[in-house]
């Protein structure tokens, strides 16, 4: 939910969960060595903006790691696999048509995860965690500027659950990347990009 550039204080931060300030220390040293915030030079820690190679790179690592899982995934999908992802796509399509962005975001992790465990991976779960703790900033931004106002955003999960039905893994895997790309030109267009410099 934290916008990228946006500072992050402890004692806000404390304050909003209910807790103390240490376990908000613990978080943010974790959360710095993920790469998914960053402490300038003055000490304050931040959410980091990303220059547009930095989104390709991470880009270019989301593709191989998330396409191979949902690849795999598709492998091991059940029926009932599927109707759980269905009925995400329908919660995330519906909270798009109510302009529910939190909802949409949500939904939109729900699925990619809910797919990516399907592959059984020990090593590729963490892989995808670290990538979306970095870009899940942009991921809530254009949901919100784009999609809310647009209604894309499901097509491509579409697309996978009909690579699902179809029992065709390369297609779900293509979806999937289809999808990964779509959010990179989405961050770095020119409409977009300069909002959040």
């Amino acid at each position: 939910r934290f916008a990228p550039g946006q500072p992050l204080t402890i004692t806000e931060l404390a304050d909003a969960f209910g807790t103390s300030a240490q376990p908000v220390r613990d978080a943010i040293r974790k959360l710095c060595a993920e790469k998914a915030l960053e402490t300038l030079p003055n000490r304050t820690t931040r959410v980091p903006v990303l220059d547009r190679k930095q989104l390709d790179d991470l880009r270019v690592a989301r593709r191989a790691v998330e396409g191979l899982a949902a690849e795999l995934g598709a492998q091991r999908a059940t029926d009932a696999d599927v109707a759980t992802l269905v009925a995400i796509v329908e919660r995330e399509t519906r909270a798009g048509d109510e302009h529910q962005v939190e909802l949409r975001v949500r939904q939109n992790f729900d699925f990619h995860f809910t797919l990516y465990r399907l592959s059984d991976s020990s090593a590729l779960l963490p892989l995808i965690e670290s990538l979306w703790l970095q870009l899940g900033p942009y991921i809530r931004q254009t949901a919100e500027y784009f999609d809310a106002r647009d209604g894309r955003g499901a097509e491509f999960h579409e697309l996978a659950l009909d690579g699902l039905r179809a029992k065709d893994p390369a297609a779900v895997r293509k979806a999937i990347e289809d999808d990964i790309d779509r959010l990179c030109a989405l961050v770095t267009s020119d409409d977009f990009y300069p909002r959040v410099r």
